[in-house]
């Protein structure tokens, strides 16, 4: 080691390096250890600016617009020295916002500007029309002595009083150890990466391409280096909304995070109870560390980017045993139409997260089902891949696990005389077995979720229409092989490089490797009918009317997303093929017109997608995530998937077609996630409330009497005891048999990680 760290200080290289790294480690240390800026207006403080608005104060001393009126800004401040940073602003007020010619309710906002350009980054942060006080986060890019707050007035009445802004010091000192981690990994990469190293890998041709495939990875995320890159598509604010949400509910001690209370203008929303979020977890950190949920979101998209380029080599080298093979699959995959579509035109976040870790399925049924039977290190590796990867698929996107687990049982019942050996058998069971441990405290809430019969809008039916409403999203057979312009097909490359794989079977024959002969064929065969489930002519309307199954298998929605598995398939089907051709001369050429075919095919969608980025940046406020005032009033307008049955949403809120309250209700109000109701019961029998909350099972009565039930409009209601009087507090509390699948996931990790550290104790001895 002496030896090695004397080496290095003889390197200049090294020295400049690590110079450079100390001074923005100094430079952000500094930053963080600056006193915070803190600025506090009063009513009178503020300038007025508006052109249209007559301004004046309200009764309780605030100053603005006092009479409904058009929108237009209003109000801003003094100007301010701000250093670069987040600042969260409060601020009390007054708002009754104005309608839009359609009926949608307007959103006042406030932002930050600047004389220089540049200095802030232009985002808007929607205030709370439920509340009277409300703290928004906005950015300071460069610091600037030219910074001024400015108050917008969407339409309607606004009049704000006193105002602070104070710098986030949590952020600055969560961007002290962003960098050091960062350059920790990045010496980390360097030592084991260049030649010169002590510490280098001793395989040149792996050092090699593991540097290509970091430059692959840069590229499969250049549009999130843009202004506003990557932050749209169809589910982007749905999956900021996420984020946010989950971190609210961090905030609000919940933990893991069931409800988001904030969602849906204060009812709550429960995506998490059907759809796996532990990956979203980080972002989530990064969110309550004061990171904009934009921020956190990219930087998210940039590290699962980063594990599917390592995922997918691992896979394919552990598969192919050969480093530029391994890369081949790994460009072919990152780049893949489906892939790039999923990512920056779909925002898909559950689907390009599950596609990270499907390489690993195929690598570990590669290991068990070689013609040798595998040894007892093979078979304990590849049930450790099953349990990652299924795993990683019940915590990202069930869908996703749905399809891979029919792809995989149709290829362990074909070889179903090496699946119920003992050995393999056993491999099959402890997988199982590890996977649903280490997921029961989501799979517990997921299933009593699905079995309760309450929550039925996830579902096109069961019927054959609903197989029909499947099967008109289909793509035509053509759209499979073009260059769409938002990349939603499997493309030519791949294709191309199946008909190879089909090319070197004829002309090869016996003298195939066997190897690459029955991973290529499966992969061709189960591709093929993938590719056609994505389409229209796929008989989507018979499976959908068959009883029990066609409920499970229309529960896709879009049958493209079959793409997922056929992009993994008929990349494994183009790898065979260049393998068998690497002993002879049509390897290279093979190679060099697939990548740059996949190259060429991603240079045409970020040509297609950067006239389409939308460069305004949204703030972080809640209530900006949560509602969509082109749309609706209400958040999520666009999301009913997760609704209780009986709640019907309009533009307007939620539709009320059942009378329930009976008690005489003196307040109503929602404090950190608690819901306050102030009643009275005067008619001598056990009278009923309904809250404005969705219900979902966990609600209870954590203060005074009543029982909760389900109204008929899908909302919470409470029984109130006859002549009850006095405040009811409802909140959220995890079932206690949800806390016990928490405890026994717990435990089995706690396990799985002393057994790994013993094995690994008893290795080294």
């Amino acid at each position: 080691m002496t030896k090695r760290l004397q080496a290095l200080r003889r390197r200049p290289a090294v020295w400049v390096l690590l110079f450079l790294e100390l001074l923005v480690v100094l430079g952000a240390l500094w930053a963080a250890l600056q006193p915070a800026a803190v600025y506090t207006f009063s009513p009178d403080q503020w300038e007025f600016i508006a052109t249209q608005s007559q301004i004046g104060y309200d009764e309780q001393g605030r100053r603005g617009v006092t009479e409904m009126t058009d929108g237009e800004p209003i109000l801003q401040t003094p100007a301010m020295s701000l250093p670069a940073g987040h600042y969260r602003v409060t601020l009390d007020y007054r708002y009754e916002p104005g309608r839009t010619a359609e009926g949608v309710e307007r959103r006042s906002s406030l932002y930050f500007t600047a004389e220089e350009n540049l200095s802030v980054s232009g985002e808007r942060a929607w205030i709370d029309v439920q509340a009277q006080q409300d703290t928004v986060v906005l950015n300071v890019d460069y610091a600037s002595n030219t910074v001024r707050l400015v108050a917008d007035n969407d339409g309607g009445i606004f009049t704000i009083g006193t105002v602070e802004i104070r710098q986030d010091k949590v952020y600055a000192w969560a961007c002290v150890a962003g960098w050091v981690v960062l350059f920790a990994l990045l010496n980390l990469a360097v030592a084991r990466l260049v030649p010169a190293s002590p510490w280098a890998l001793p395989d040149a041709d792996l050092r090699g391409c593991l540097w290509l495939l970091a430059g692959v990875t840069v590229l499969a995320c250049v549009p999130l280096f843009m202004n506003g890159g990557g932050a749209q598509g169809a589910d982007w604010r749905f999956h900021l909304s996420r984020i946010e949400g989950i971190a609210n509910g961090l905030r609000e001690g919940q933990f893991p995070v069931r409800i988001y209370s904030q969602a849906k203008d204060g009812y709550g929303y429960a995506p998490s109870l059907f759809y796996g979020e532990l990956f979203l977890y980080f972002p989530a950190v990064l969110r309550l560390l004061g990171m904009s949920v934009q921020g956190a979101y990219r930087t998210y998209v940039m590290v699962v980017q980063a594990l599917t380029a390592g995922i997918s080599f691992f896979s394919f080298r552990q598969m192919f045993r050969h480093n530029k093979t391994a890369l081949l699959g790994s460009i072919l995959y990152m780049m893949a139409p489906y892939h790039i579509y999923n990512i920056y035109w779909r925002s898909a976040v559950g689907e390009y997260t599950a596609l990270a870790f499907l390489p690993l399925i195929p690598a570990a049924l590669s290991l068990l089902y070689a013609p040798q039977r595998p040894d007892a290190r093979s078979a304990r590796l590849a049930c450790g891949e099953l349990v990652v990867a299924f795993g990683a698929l019940v915590q990202t996107h069930i869908i996703s696990l749905e399809l891979a687990t029919l792809a995989t049982a149709i290829f362990c019942l074909w070889n179903f005389r090496r699946t119920f050996t003992r050995q393999i058998l056993r491999v099959w069971i402890t997988a199982a077995g590890l996977v649903i441990l280490l997921n029961l405290w989501f799979l517990v809430p997921f299933l009593t979720m699905m079995t309760s019969g309450m929550y039925n809008s996830m579902y096109g039916g069961a019927s054959f229409a609903g197989g029909l409403a499947v099967q008109k999203n289909g793509l035509w057979l053509s759209e499979l092989l073009t260059w769409r312009s938002d990349h939603n097909s499997i493309g030519v490359v791949l294709v191309a490089g199946a008909v190879a794989f089909v090319w070197c079977w004829l002309t090869q024959g016996d003298k195939m490797p066997l190897r690459e002969r029955k991973i290529g064929w499966w992969s061709v065969a189960l591709g093929a009918l993938a590719c056609w489930m994505c389409t229209n002519t796929f008989p989507w309307g018979i499976l959908g009317a068959l009883p029990g199954v066609g409920r499970l298998l229309l529960a896709i929605q879009f049958p493209w997303r079959y793409f997922s598995l056929a992009t993994l398939l008929l990349v494994l089907a183009s790898v065979c093929a260049v393998s068998a051709l690497r002993r002879g001369r049509y390897a290279q050429p093979v190679v060099v017109l697939l990548l740059s075919a996949s190259l060429l095919g991603t240079a045409i969608f970020y040509h297609s997608y950067l006239p389409t980025v939308d460069t305004s940046y949204l703030g972080d406020s809640s209530q900006l995530i949560y509602a969509d005032n082109k749309i609706s009033n209400m958040s999520w307008y666009y999301d009913g998937l997760y609704l209780p049955d009986g709640a019907v949403e309009v533009q307007d809120g939620f539709v009320y077609d059942t009378a329930v309250t009976t008690v005489e209700i003196a307040s109503l109000e929602k404090q950190g996630g608690v819901t306050i109701l102030s009643c009275s019961e005067v008619n001598g029998t056990t009278g009923y409330a309904e809250l404005p909350l969705l219900y979902y099972p966990g609600y209870t009565v954590v203060q005074g009497e009543g029982t909760l039930f389900c109204t008929a409009n899908g909302m919470v209601g409470v029984a109130v005891p006859a002549g009850y009087t006095g405040e009811i507090s409802v909140a959220y509390r995890e079932p206690k048999r949800w806390l016990a699948a928490d405890l026994v996931s717990l435990a089995a990790l706690v396990a799985l990680g002393g057994a790994f550290g013993y094995s690994r104790k008893k290795k080294k001895q």
